[in-house]
C-alpha cells in the first residue's frame, strides 16, 4: 500500500482536459517544468505559474488520517510566487500563511485550477475524476500582468 496516494490534484479548468496529479505523503511540489525543474504537480501552459510556485504538504494527524495543507512557496525563493495562489475563488492571495485544506477545495495557480480530492473521499483516481466532474467551475481570479492586478471573472 506504500504507492498508494495520499489524494489527487484534479484539473478543474474551463476549457481543460481532466488530468490527475497523485499527491503523495510529505511535501508535493507544484510550479512549471524546466530543463532544471521537476515539479510534482507540474504545470504547463500557463505564463503566470512560477518554476516552484506552491507547496502542498500531506502529513498524517493523530488518529492516521491524512491532512492537507497548502503554502504560496517562499521555500526556494526566499519570496513568494509572482502571481499567487489562490482557494476557492478568494481574491485574497496566500502569502506568509499556510493553510489547511479540505476534499473538494478549489486551488488557483497562475490561472490553472485543480480540485483537491482527498484519499477519504475518492477512493482511486477514476472516482477522483468522477467527484470533480459532478462540480461546478470555481470564478477565476484572473491575473493580467506581473504587476498582479486581479479581477474576478463574472459568468
Amino acid at each position: 500500500m506504500e504507492n498508494t496516494p495520499a489524494g489527487w490534484l484534479v484539473l478543474h479548468t474551463e476549457g481543460c482536459e481532466s488530468t490527475t496529479y497523485p499527491l503523495h505523503e510529505g511535501k508535493n511540489r507544484i510550479g512549471r517544468k524546466t530543463a532544471q525543474n521537476n515539479p510534482d504537480v507540474s504545470i504547463e501552459r500557463d505564463i503566470y505559474v512560477s518554476r516552484n510556485h506552491a507547496v502542498l504538504v500531506v502529513r498524517k494527524d493523530e488518529k492516521f488520517q491524512y491532512e492537507y495543507f497548502i503554502a504560496d512557496n517562499a521555500e526556494v525563493q526566499g519570496k513568494p510566487s509572482l502571481n499567487g495562489t489562490y482557494l476557492n475563488g478568494n481574491t485574497e492571495r496566500l502569502v506568509d500563511k499556510v493553510v489547511k485544506l479540505k476534499d473538494g477545495d478549489t486551488i488557483q495557480i497562475g490561472v490553472t485550477k485543480f480540485v483537491l480530492q482527498t484519499a477519504q473521499a475518492a477512493v482511486d483516481v477514476e472516482s477522483a475524476i468522477k467527484l470533480t466532474k459532478q462540480l461546478d467551475y470555481t470564478k477565476t481570479v484572473e491575473v493580467y500582468n506581473s504587476n498582479v492586478v486581479l479581477k474576478k471573472r463574472v459568468k
